[in-house]
């Protein structure tokens, strides 16, 4: 199932104008904030009339009435209804779709069966955002929109959930477009991504690709620069069900020769394509490894001292908390 888009919408001052696609699988909608990610959410739904074209596998459903149109929405806020049980919540979501999923099914799935006859207002912020994705589900959906459905939780209930979309994506088979302002929740997630900047989208593709293009990285905070790396390719991972780890390029050391008697348990050998030089004075090193491309921010003497030069090989240690 793929989602196509090109679609445009005028909000006061803000003109959205935004052409991607998002194949079957997880895509990340990722930009900071006020650059239209949820406005195009609600524009892909049918929530906010947008000109252009919509089709999901070809069909276009840009301009039929929102409920007919396949998509499933979260909001970031759950938006339950509040004078029902969870159960009736999941209920109305059923009886607008032809069955295809049982609701004790999706219940025992989201592990919220013990709360099917709770009012939602007795919910925590972690079991709001799995009803809210079970009652998305029990609709029927061809393809779930989540706008920053990781807003309300944090620590290991965000860990959590960001387990629970992994494993209703590989159950049911949903392709997905995940609304975050956070890379790591994103690089967590996604083996797709699109950036939208501003209303527009300013880069879109295999998020391993698009995570490395300088248009890409010129929307993160310094802070956060860096690059994404299959779990299974660290060693002290913490979690290896995700789709990738996000390092930071702060996080990154580099060595000119293999490093020896450390602590470090990932040292990755690579190297160098490339040196940039940043405002501060520090240096920007790309380093080609076995398991992927990585970023490491050194200081404008360490990379002398280093001898740090494209083609040179050098080695990549990463720090535990980073993984």
């Amino acid at each position: 199932m793929t989602l196509e888009a090109d679609i445009a919408l005028r909000q006061g001052n803000f003109m959205l104008d935004a052409r991607f696609t998002a194949p079957d699988g997880i895509t990340a909608l990722f930009g900071p904030s006020g650059s239209g990610k949820s406005t195009l959410l609600s524009a892909l739904a049918g929530l906010k009339a947008a000109s252009g074209r919509i089709t999901l596998n070809g069909a276009s459903c840009g301009q039929i009435k929102p409920h007919r149109r396949g998509f499933g929405l979260v909001f970031q806020d759950a938006r339950l209804f509040p004078h029902l049980t969870v159960r009736g919540n999941l209920a109305y979501a059923s009886r607008r779709a032809p069955a295809r999923f049982e609701i004790a099914e999706v219940a025992g799935f989201f592990d919220i069966a013990n709360l099917l006859d709770r009012p939602v207002g007795n919910l925590s912020g972690g079991e709001k955002s799995r009803v809210a994705l079970a009652r998305a589900l029990v609709a029927a959906p061809d393809f779930l929109l989540l706008d920053e459905p990781f807003a309300a939780l944090d620590g290991a209930r965000r860990r959590a959930f960001l387990q629970v979309l992994r494993t209703a994506h590989q159950r049911y088979r949903i392709p997905m477009l995940v609304v975050t302002h956070n890379i790591d929740d994103a690089a967590a997630l996604a083996s797709h991504l699109v950036a939208l900047a501003d209303g527009k989208v300013v880069a879109q593709g295999a998020f391993a690709d698009v995570a490395r293009r300088p248009d890409f990285q010129a929307l993160l905070d310094r802070r956060d620069i860096g690059a994404v790396l299959p779990a299974s390719a660290l060693r002290s991972a913490k979690d290896e069900m995700v789709q990738g780890l996000w390092l930071r390029a702060d996080h990154v050391l580099l060595a000119a020769r293999r490093p020896e008697a450390i602590s470090a348990r990932n040292i990755l050998e690579g190297r160098i394509t490339g040196l940039r030089s940043e405002d501060d004075g520090s240096v920007l090193a790309e380093l080609e490894t076995q398991a992927g491309p990585l970023l490491a921010r050194v200081t404008a003497e360490a990379a002398r001292e280093l001898k740090l030069a494209s083609g040179k090989t050098a080695w990549a240690v990463i720090k535990a908390h980073a993984v």
